[in-house]
């Protein structure tokens, strides 16, 4: 028989662990690749996050450098409006821009840190800012309606190893003032007690407004850089009741003069918006109302342009008045003092701006543009009524209203009425002046303490100074300054309160002012008080002032002229000017 060998385990046991061995080192390699590959990657993330956050940060100081920058040209630029705002406010002089020629270069700042222009914390306090301002004489533009200066900042920052270089280009401009584009504009604190007004047009207030009436209408809305503090509801009007109203006829047109809202074509800005009116708003920037400063320079102004008053033909005033008063008397105090009357055939006839030297007393008829300064106070004794007023259509077909209406009313009379002291209506020795009616609101409680310029001391409203260097009124105008001719021997001067002309008080009864005013067209301005009574009429133009003591007997109606909202060249009113804040209109970047 055959036998068979027996497997030998032992050989076979060990080529399967020969061959186990081998693959383990396959799967080691295969890690540690895995693991290299792994960390090659998380190296080339981290280097790329770490390129990534360098470049953002670069980014980021190179923006941090245009921001420092801009902050360094706004704040040279803030600082120069503020130096020439506060020399302009001394004297409001037309001839003011040429201070910036002459200052604006004091403004330059040497290399400095943002925390040493701005005196505070900033974002970037470590910056480097070198501010550069240059003003060319050549620059200074305009008329005596609009000057403008143009004044170029350069500016270099530095943050964090980058630089950035910027220029801009910007303008300061004294033209006409934003407060006229109020039918009623109070520069101290405006209310409305219980009375009976149609206004069209807007009412603001640099102080609270309070409005204590539910017959007042206002065609318009209310401003206060305080609060207006609506004490009774008021009315607004719709649109069939505005245009079929009386006095409707000198009341602004409609926002879409065919009241067509979907004809953009129709737009009129300053027209009534019947679906937008009667709104109050609260805490609204301050206007600064432009002050009548020193009268030489309006004397300037009005012999620039030549302007003029006549009546019958006969100039009665060219460009200025300094010559004798009512009592013919040369040295009396009623010296440089003027009363003026028009009728209906023979009417006052203005062009252009001109100036009294003293006191105006004006009523009935006039006709033409112009506006009167008067170095003192202006007296409306009675209507004062323009022969071809401004006319509008409620409503009107565009084609009409652009070819006709708008160029028709642009050369239709105007009047501005300016007093570097007060204003008084009607016959201020009258019993409708007595304590409890006018006189009670022309002094402390209702009046206050404000600032006046320095060139108001030989009229006696530069009381006193302060601290801040600033002359200061009291707010009393029944208090007794300055002379007034005497009855009895006009050449000779008795007491005279601040709401008083100089003229006697013989000489002014003889004048039988009326006691209530029905009908002004006209704009009335003055430094300080507007005081009087108006009987059931109308004001087509509009009111400023500082502080106002009216009595309103009956329904009266304000109408804003609309035609001070517009920048027709053809329309020049001759109204003081206010300085505009600083505009850019250029703005570029430069190679460091």
């Amino acid at each position: 028989m055959c036998s068979r060998k027996p497997l030998r385990r032992t050989s076979s046991t060990s080529t399967t662990e020969v061959h186990g061995d081998s693959k383990a080192g396959i799967v080691l390699v295969g890690v540690m690749m895995l693991t290299l590959v792994v960390t090659l990657l998380g190296a080339g993330l981290l280097f790329a996050a770490r390129q990534s956050m360098t470049t953002v940060n670069r980014w980021h100081d190179y923006d941090a450098a245009l921001l420092a920058a801009q902050t360094a040209v706004e704040k040279a630029k803030s600082d120069l409006h503020n130096g020439f705002r506060d020399f302009h406010e001394s004297t409001y002089s037309w001839n003011n821009i040429n201070w910036l020629v002459e200052q604006a270069t004091n403004y330059s700042v040497s290399s400095t840190t943002l925390t040493n222009m701005l005196g505070t914390t900033v974002n970037y306090p470590y910056a480097d800012a070198m501010v550069e301002v240059v003003v060319e004489p050549s620059q200074v533009f305009g008329t005596y309606e609009e000057k403008i200066c143009y004044i170029t900042n350069t500016v270099t920052a530095t943050y964090k190893g980058v630089t950035r270089k910027i220029r801009e280009v910007f303008y300061y401009k004294l033209s006409k003032s934003t407060v006229f584009d109020h039918a009623y504009f109070m520069n101290n604190f405006g209310w409305w007690y219980g009375v009976n007004i149609v206004v069209n047009g807007d009412i603001r207030s640099n102080y609270d407004m309070t409005l204590r009436s539910s017959r007042l209408v206002l065609n318009g809305d209310s401003y206060a850089s305080g609060l207006n503090n609506v004490e009774q509801t008021f009315n607004t009007w719709s649109a069939s009741t505005y245009r079929g109203h009386s006095n409707h006829q000198n009341a602004r047109p409609f926002y879409h003069v065919d009241q067509n809202y979907g004809n953009e074509g129709s737009l009129f800005e300053n027209g009534y918006d019947y679906t937008d009116s009667g709104n109050t708003y609260d805490e609204v920037p301050q206007l600064t109302m432009p002050y009548i400063g020193n009268l030489g320079d309006f004397v300037g102004y009005a012999q620039h342009k030549g302007g003029t008053i006549s009546i019958g033909g006969v100039v009665v005033v060219d460009a200025v008045y300094d010559g004798v008063g009512p009592s013919e008397i040369i040295g009396a105090p009623d010296e440089g003092c003027i009363v003026l009357e028009g009728t209906i055939d023979d009417p006052i006839v203005i062009n252009g701006p001109v100036v009294i030297n003293k006191d105006l007393i004006i009523r009935g008829y006039y006709t033409g543009q112009g506006t009167i300064y008067a170095g003192r106070n202006m007296h409306i004794i009675d209507d004062l009524i323009a022969v071809n007023p401004p006319e509008w259509n409620h409503p009107d077909s565009e084609s009409n209203f652009k070819n006709n209406t708008l160029p028709e009313n642009m050369d239709a009379d105007f009047l501005g009425l300016c007093a570097k002291g007060s204003m008084a209506l009607g016959d201020y020795n009258n019993g409708d002046y007595r304590d409890s009616r006018i006189l009670k609101y022309a002094k402390p409680p209702f009046t206050t303490e404000y600032s006046v310029s320095a060139t108001d001391t030989d009229i006696g409203y530069a009381q006193y100074q302060k601290e801040d260097g600033k002359w200061y009124f009291d707010g009393d105008y029944t208090a007794i300054f300055g002379e007034k001719s005497d009855d009895a021997n006009p050449s000779q001067g008795v007491p005279r309160k601040y709401y008083e002309s100089s003229l006697s008080d013989a000489m002014f009864d003889a004048l039988s002012p009326a006691t209530k005013i029905r009908r002004i067209d006209g704009f009335i301005y003055n430094n300080h008080l507007l005081a009087g009574t108006l009987n059931a009429g109308v004001i087509n133009g509009g009111l400023i002032c500082r502080d106002e003591a009216l009595y309103v007997n009956g329904v009266f109606h304000m109408n804003w002229d609309c035609r001070l909202g517009s920048d027709d060249a053809d329309f020049k009113p001759y109204l003081p000017m206010a300085l505009v804040p600083a505009t850019t209109i250029l703005w570029w970047e430069m190679a460091p």
